[in-house]
């Protein structure tokens, strides 16, 4: 803080609206600063390294406020930008890392299967929520990606929606399971943006791809 030394008989009155606990703004420091040099004591006078060190304090504090609000300002652009493009998944379907899969539009149960190693009798099994097995196939696979696809159609060709199944490997080593899930919605918050599918909440930074 900046001391002042005034004449005898001489008193600093607060204005009727000023506020006290607010923040000092540049205009108030140089206010200060002019009444400070004009009722200095012309015996002591206030030292100049000292108040080139005040002068040098207020500036770094004021430029460190001006920083914080221009990275706030870009923190929430930047933010809203992350959401607006996120809201082009809602609709669509996402290659995410799961073990459940769910229906696309087109009828279809999707997603892929990595092996740790060559397999020559590779089981992928759709299960539903009673332990039931309602899709299955069988054959070998090499290592790597092995995709997947089951129909979920009527007699009439139209979709047939069984629900969330999960996904079952047998007869090879899985290092990972993917599903093809579609979006249904977008969530912002501060820990990140997530996507909602039949699966749960998806991260979006961890999706694989798009359809």
């Amino acid at each position: 803080m900046i001391s002042s030394t005034l004449p005898a008989g001489l008193t600093v009155a607060q204005p009727k609206n000023a506020k006290g606990g607010e923040d000092m703004g540049q205009a108030q420091f140089l206010q200060l600063m002019t009444a400070q040099l004009k009722f200095q004591d012309p015996f002591d006078p206030v030292d100049n390294t000292a108040m080139v060190a005040q002068m040098a304090q207020f500036s770094q504090v004021a430029g460190i406020a001006e920083m914080n609000a221009s990275l706030k300002g870009i923190s929430e652009a930047f933010s809203a930008s992350r959401l607006s493009e996120a809201s082009n998944y809602i609709g669509k379907s996402v290659l995410a890392e799961s073990k459940t899969a769910a229906m696309d539009r087109g009828g279809v149960y999707r997603g892929e299967v990595t092996l740790a190693g060559p397999s020559d009798n590779l089981t992928i099994e759709l299960v539903d929520q009673k332990g039931n097995v309602v899709r299955s196939a069988t054959g070998p696979a090499q290592a790597g990606p092995v995709p997947f696809g089951f129909a979920s159609v009527d007699e009439n060709g139209q979709p047939v929606d069984l629900g969330p199944l999960r996904v079952r490997v047998s007869g090879g080593v899985a290092s990972s399971t993917a599903a093809w899930l579609p979006v249904s919605a977008v969530n912002s918050s501060s820990a990140g943006t997530t996507l909602t599918t039949p699966a749960g909440p998806i991260d979006i930074n961890t999706i694989r791809g798009v359809s």
